[in-house]
């Protein structure tokens, strides 16, 4: 079961490249170091054709992901990679869920259950499974929404025959939607280490001979800033990296900014000429969803001298303002010290910065706190709303506050 928590473990090397084999701005390759493969990203120019492929493994060259395979012709801007193509990083909130959503703020709802009470002992793998990488990233992205930040704990309600204990979170903060699936990942992973631990030298038993039929999370949601770059590349940022002195012109944001929307997602938009700038944006893998930056409007392969800025979008995909990067180089280059951290206190491995720095924000999982509940019965609510099983794939609950 525990391994099934494992999967996410990543770290990056980024070198820049042209089909002449000197470095530009224009070509990029990432290598990820995903466990002990090197997973490839590039962009390859033949017969007039431009092709983003992501091989997983650079062990099997010859095998590539179908999810981020992107051709067009090799004159046509970057931004026609982007154009379609499966995007689960995303929510789409319609008119419905938008009003569930006021709802939950007008009632000031914090406390979210997912219900199974047909869960038999032994199904506690795929349940977790499927909220962890399903129900439970859905309603965060749900919530992220105009938000922020959210400040969440999650606790287990575990049952063996006969008694029923509960195992909660230390409080954690996500400020960037992208990086939901990351932390709800290493949380996930570290309650369900702590829960064998316990089960197996205070009861004698393992994960198979229990039922986890509820999950309950309690979500803050705050709006005292600005959006923030995801985690990964916010630890890379953190210092600035301003480039040296540069001959940089200064950028009509507002001009920017309005170009971008009107030229966005249309293939045959019109960048303004006066825009000297490069754009990049975010991509995830569907299938091992590796984040990388990747350009969108390339103008000029002088990075030294050409303003660079990120796209940010919301979790719903609508824009909301550019980040200069100062120093794209640094930014998207990887550090000696970005992957296979050591933690000195638990001695665990990581495979990257990020989820070495999530897993001290959990302080090593220490801050689980576990309290053994009367019998198998469980509470009943009655002031409560159901949140649609269509839209966050379990049944869900929202708790209202007692007043």
């Amino acid at each position: 079961m525990i391994c099934s928590w494992c999967r996410l473990k990543q770290g990056y090397n980024a070198v820049c490249h042209n089909s002449t084999g000197h470095q530009s701005a224009i070509s990029i390759t990432l290598f990820n170091m995903r466990a002990h493969y090197l997973s490839r990203f590039s962009f390859e120019t033949t017969s007039n054709v431009r092709t983003f492929r992501h091989r997983p493994s650079i062990h099997h060259p010859h095998v590539e992901c179908a999810s981020c395979h992107s051709a067009v012709e090799a004159n046509e801007p970057y931004s026609h990679h982007w154009l379609s193509g499966e995007d689960a990083q995303h929510t789409k909130l319609d008119l419905e869920k938008k009003l569930l959503l006021r709802q939950i703020e007008k009632e000031r709802i914090e406390t979210f259950m997912i219900c199974d009470e047909t869960q038999q002992y032994g199904g506690v793998e795929e349940f977790l499974l499927q909220a962890g990488t399903q129900a439970l990233p859905q309603l965060l992205r749900f919530l992220k929404y105009k938000a922020s930040e959210l400040v969440v704990t999650m606790g287990f309600y575990v049952s063996v025959p006969g008694k029923r204990f509960y195992f909660e979170s230390y409080s954690f903060s996500i400020k960037h939607f992208l990086d939901i699936e990351a932390t709800i990942d290493m949380v996930i992973g570290r309650l369900a280490q702590k829960i064998c631990s316990y089960m197996y030298m205070a009861e004698g038993v393992t994960l198979d001979d229990c039922a986890i039929r509820r999950i309950k999370l309690t979500v803050k949601r705050l709006n005292n800033g600005p959006e923030v770059l995801p985690l990964q590349y916010r630890m890379k940022n953190s210092g600035g990296f301003k480039a040296k002195d540069n001959n940089k012109k200064p950028v009509n944001l507002s001009l920017l900014n309005e170009s971008y929307l009107n030229y966005h997602g249309k293939r045959f938009g019109k960048f303004p000429d006066s825009l000297q700038v490069n754009l990049y944006c975010f991509h995830v893998c569907p299938e091992t969803k590796e984040l990388i930056a990747v350009p969108y409007l390339i103008r000029s392969e002088d990075v030294k001298n050409t303003p660079t800025f990120l796209i940010q979008t919301d979790v719903t995909g609508e824009f909301c303002g550019m980040y200069e990067v100062r120093n794209i180089r640094r930014f998207l280059r990887t550090e000696p010290n970005d992957r296979f951290v050591e933690c000195t206190v638990c001695m665990g491995v990581f495979a990257s910065r990020m989820h070495f720095v999530l897993h001290k924000q959990m302080d090593c999982g220490n801050e689980v706190e576990v309290l053994q509940m009367d019998g198998e019965s469980f509470e009943t609510y009655e002031n409560c709303i159901t949140l649609p099983k269509e839209f966050f794939k379990l049944d869900f609950i929202g708790i209202r506050p007692n007043h």
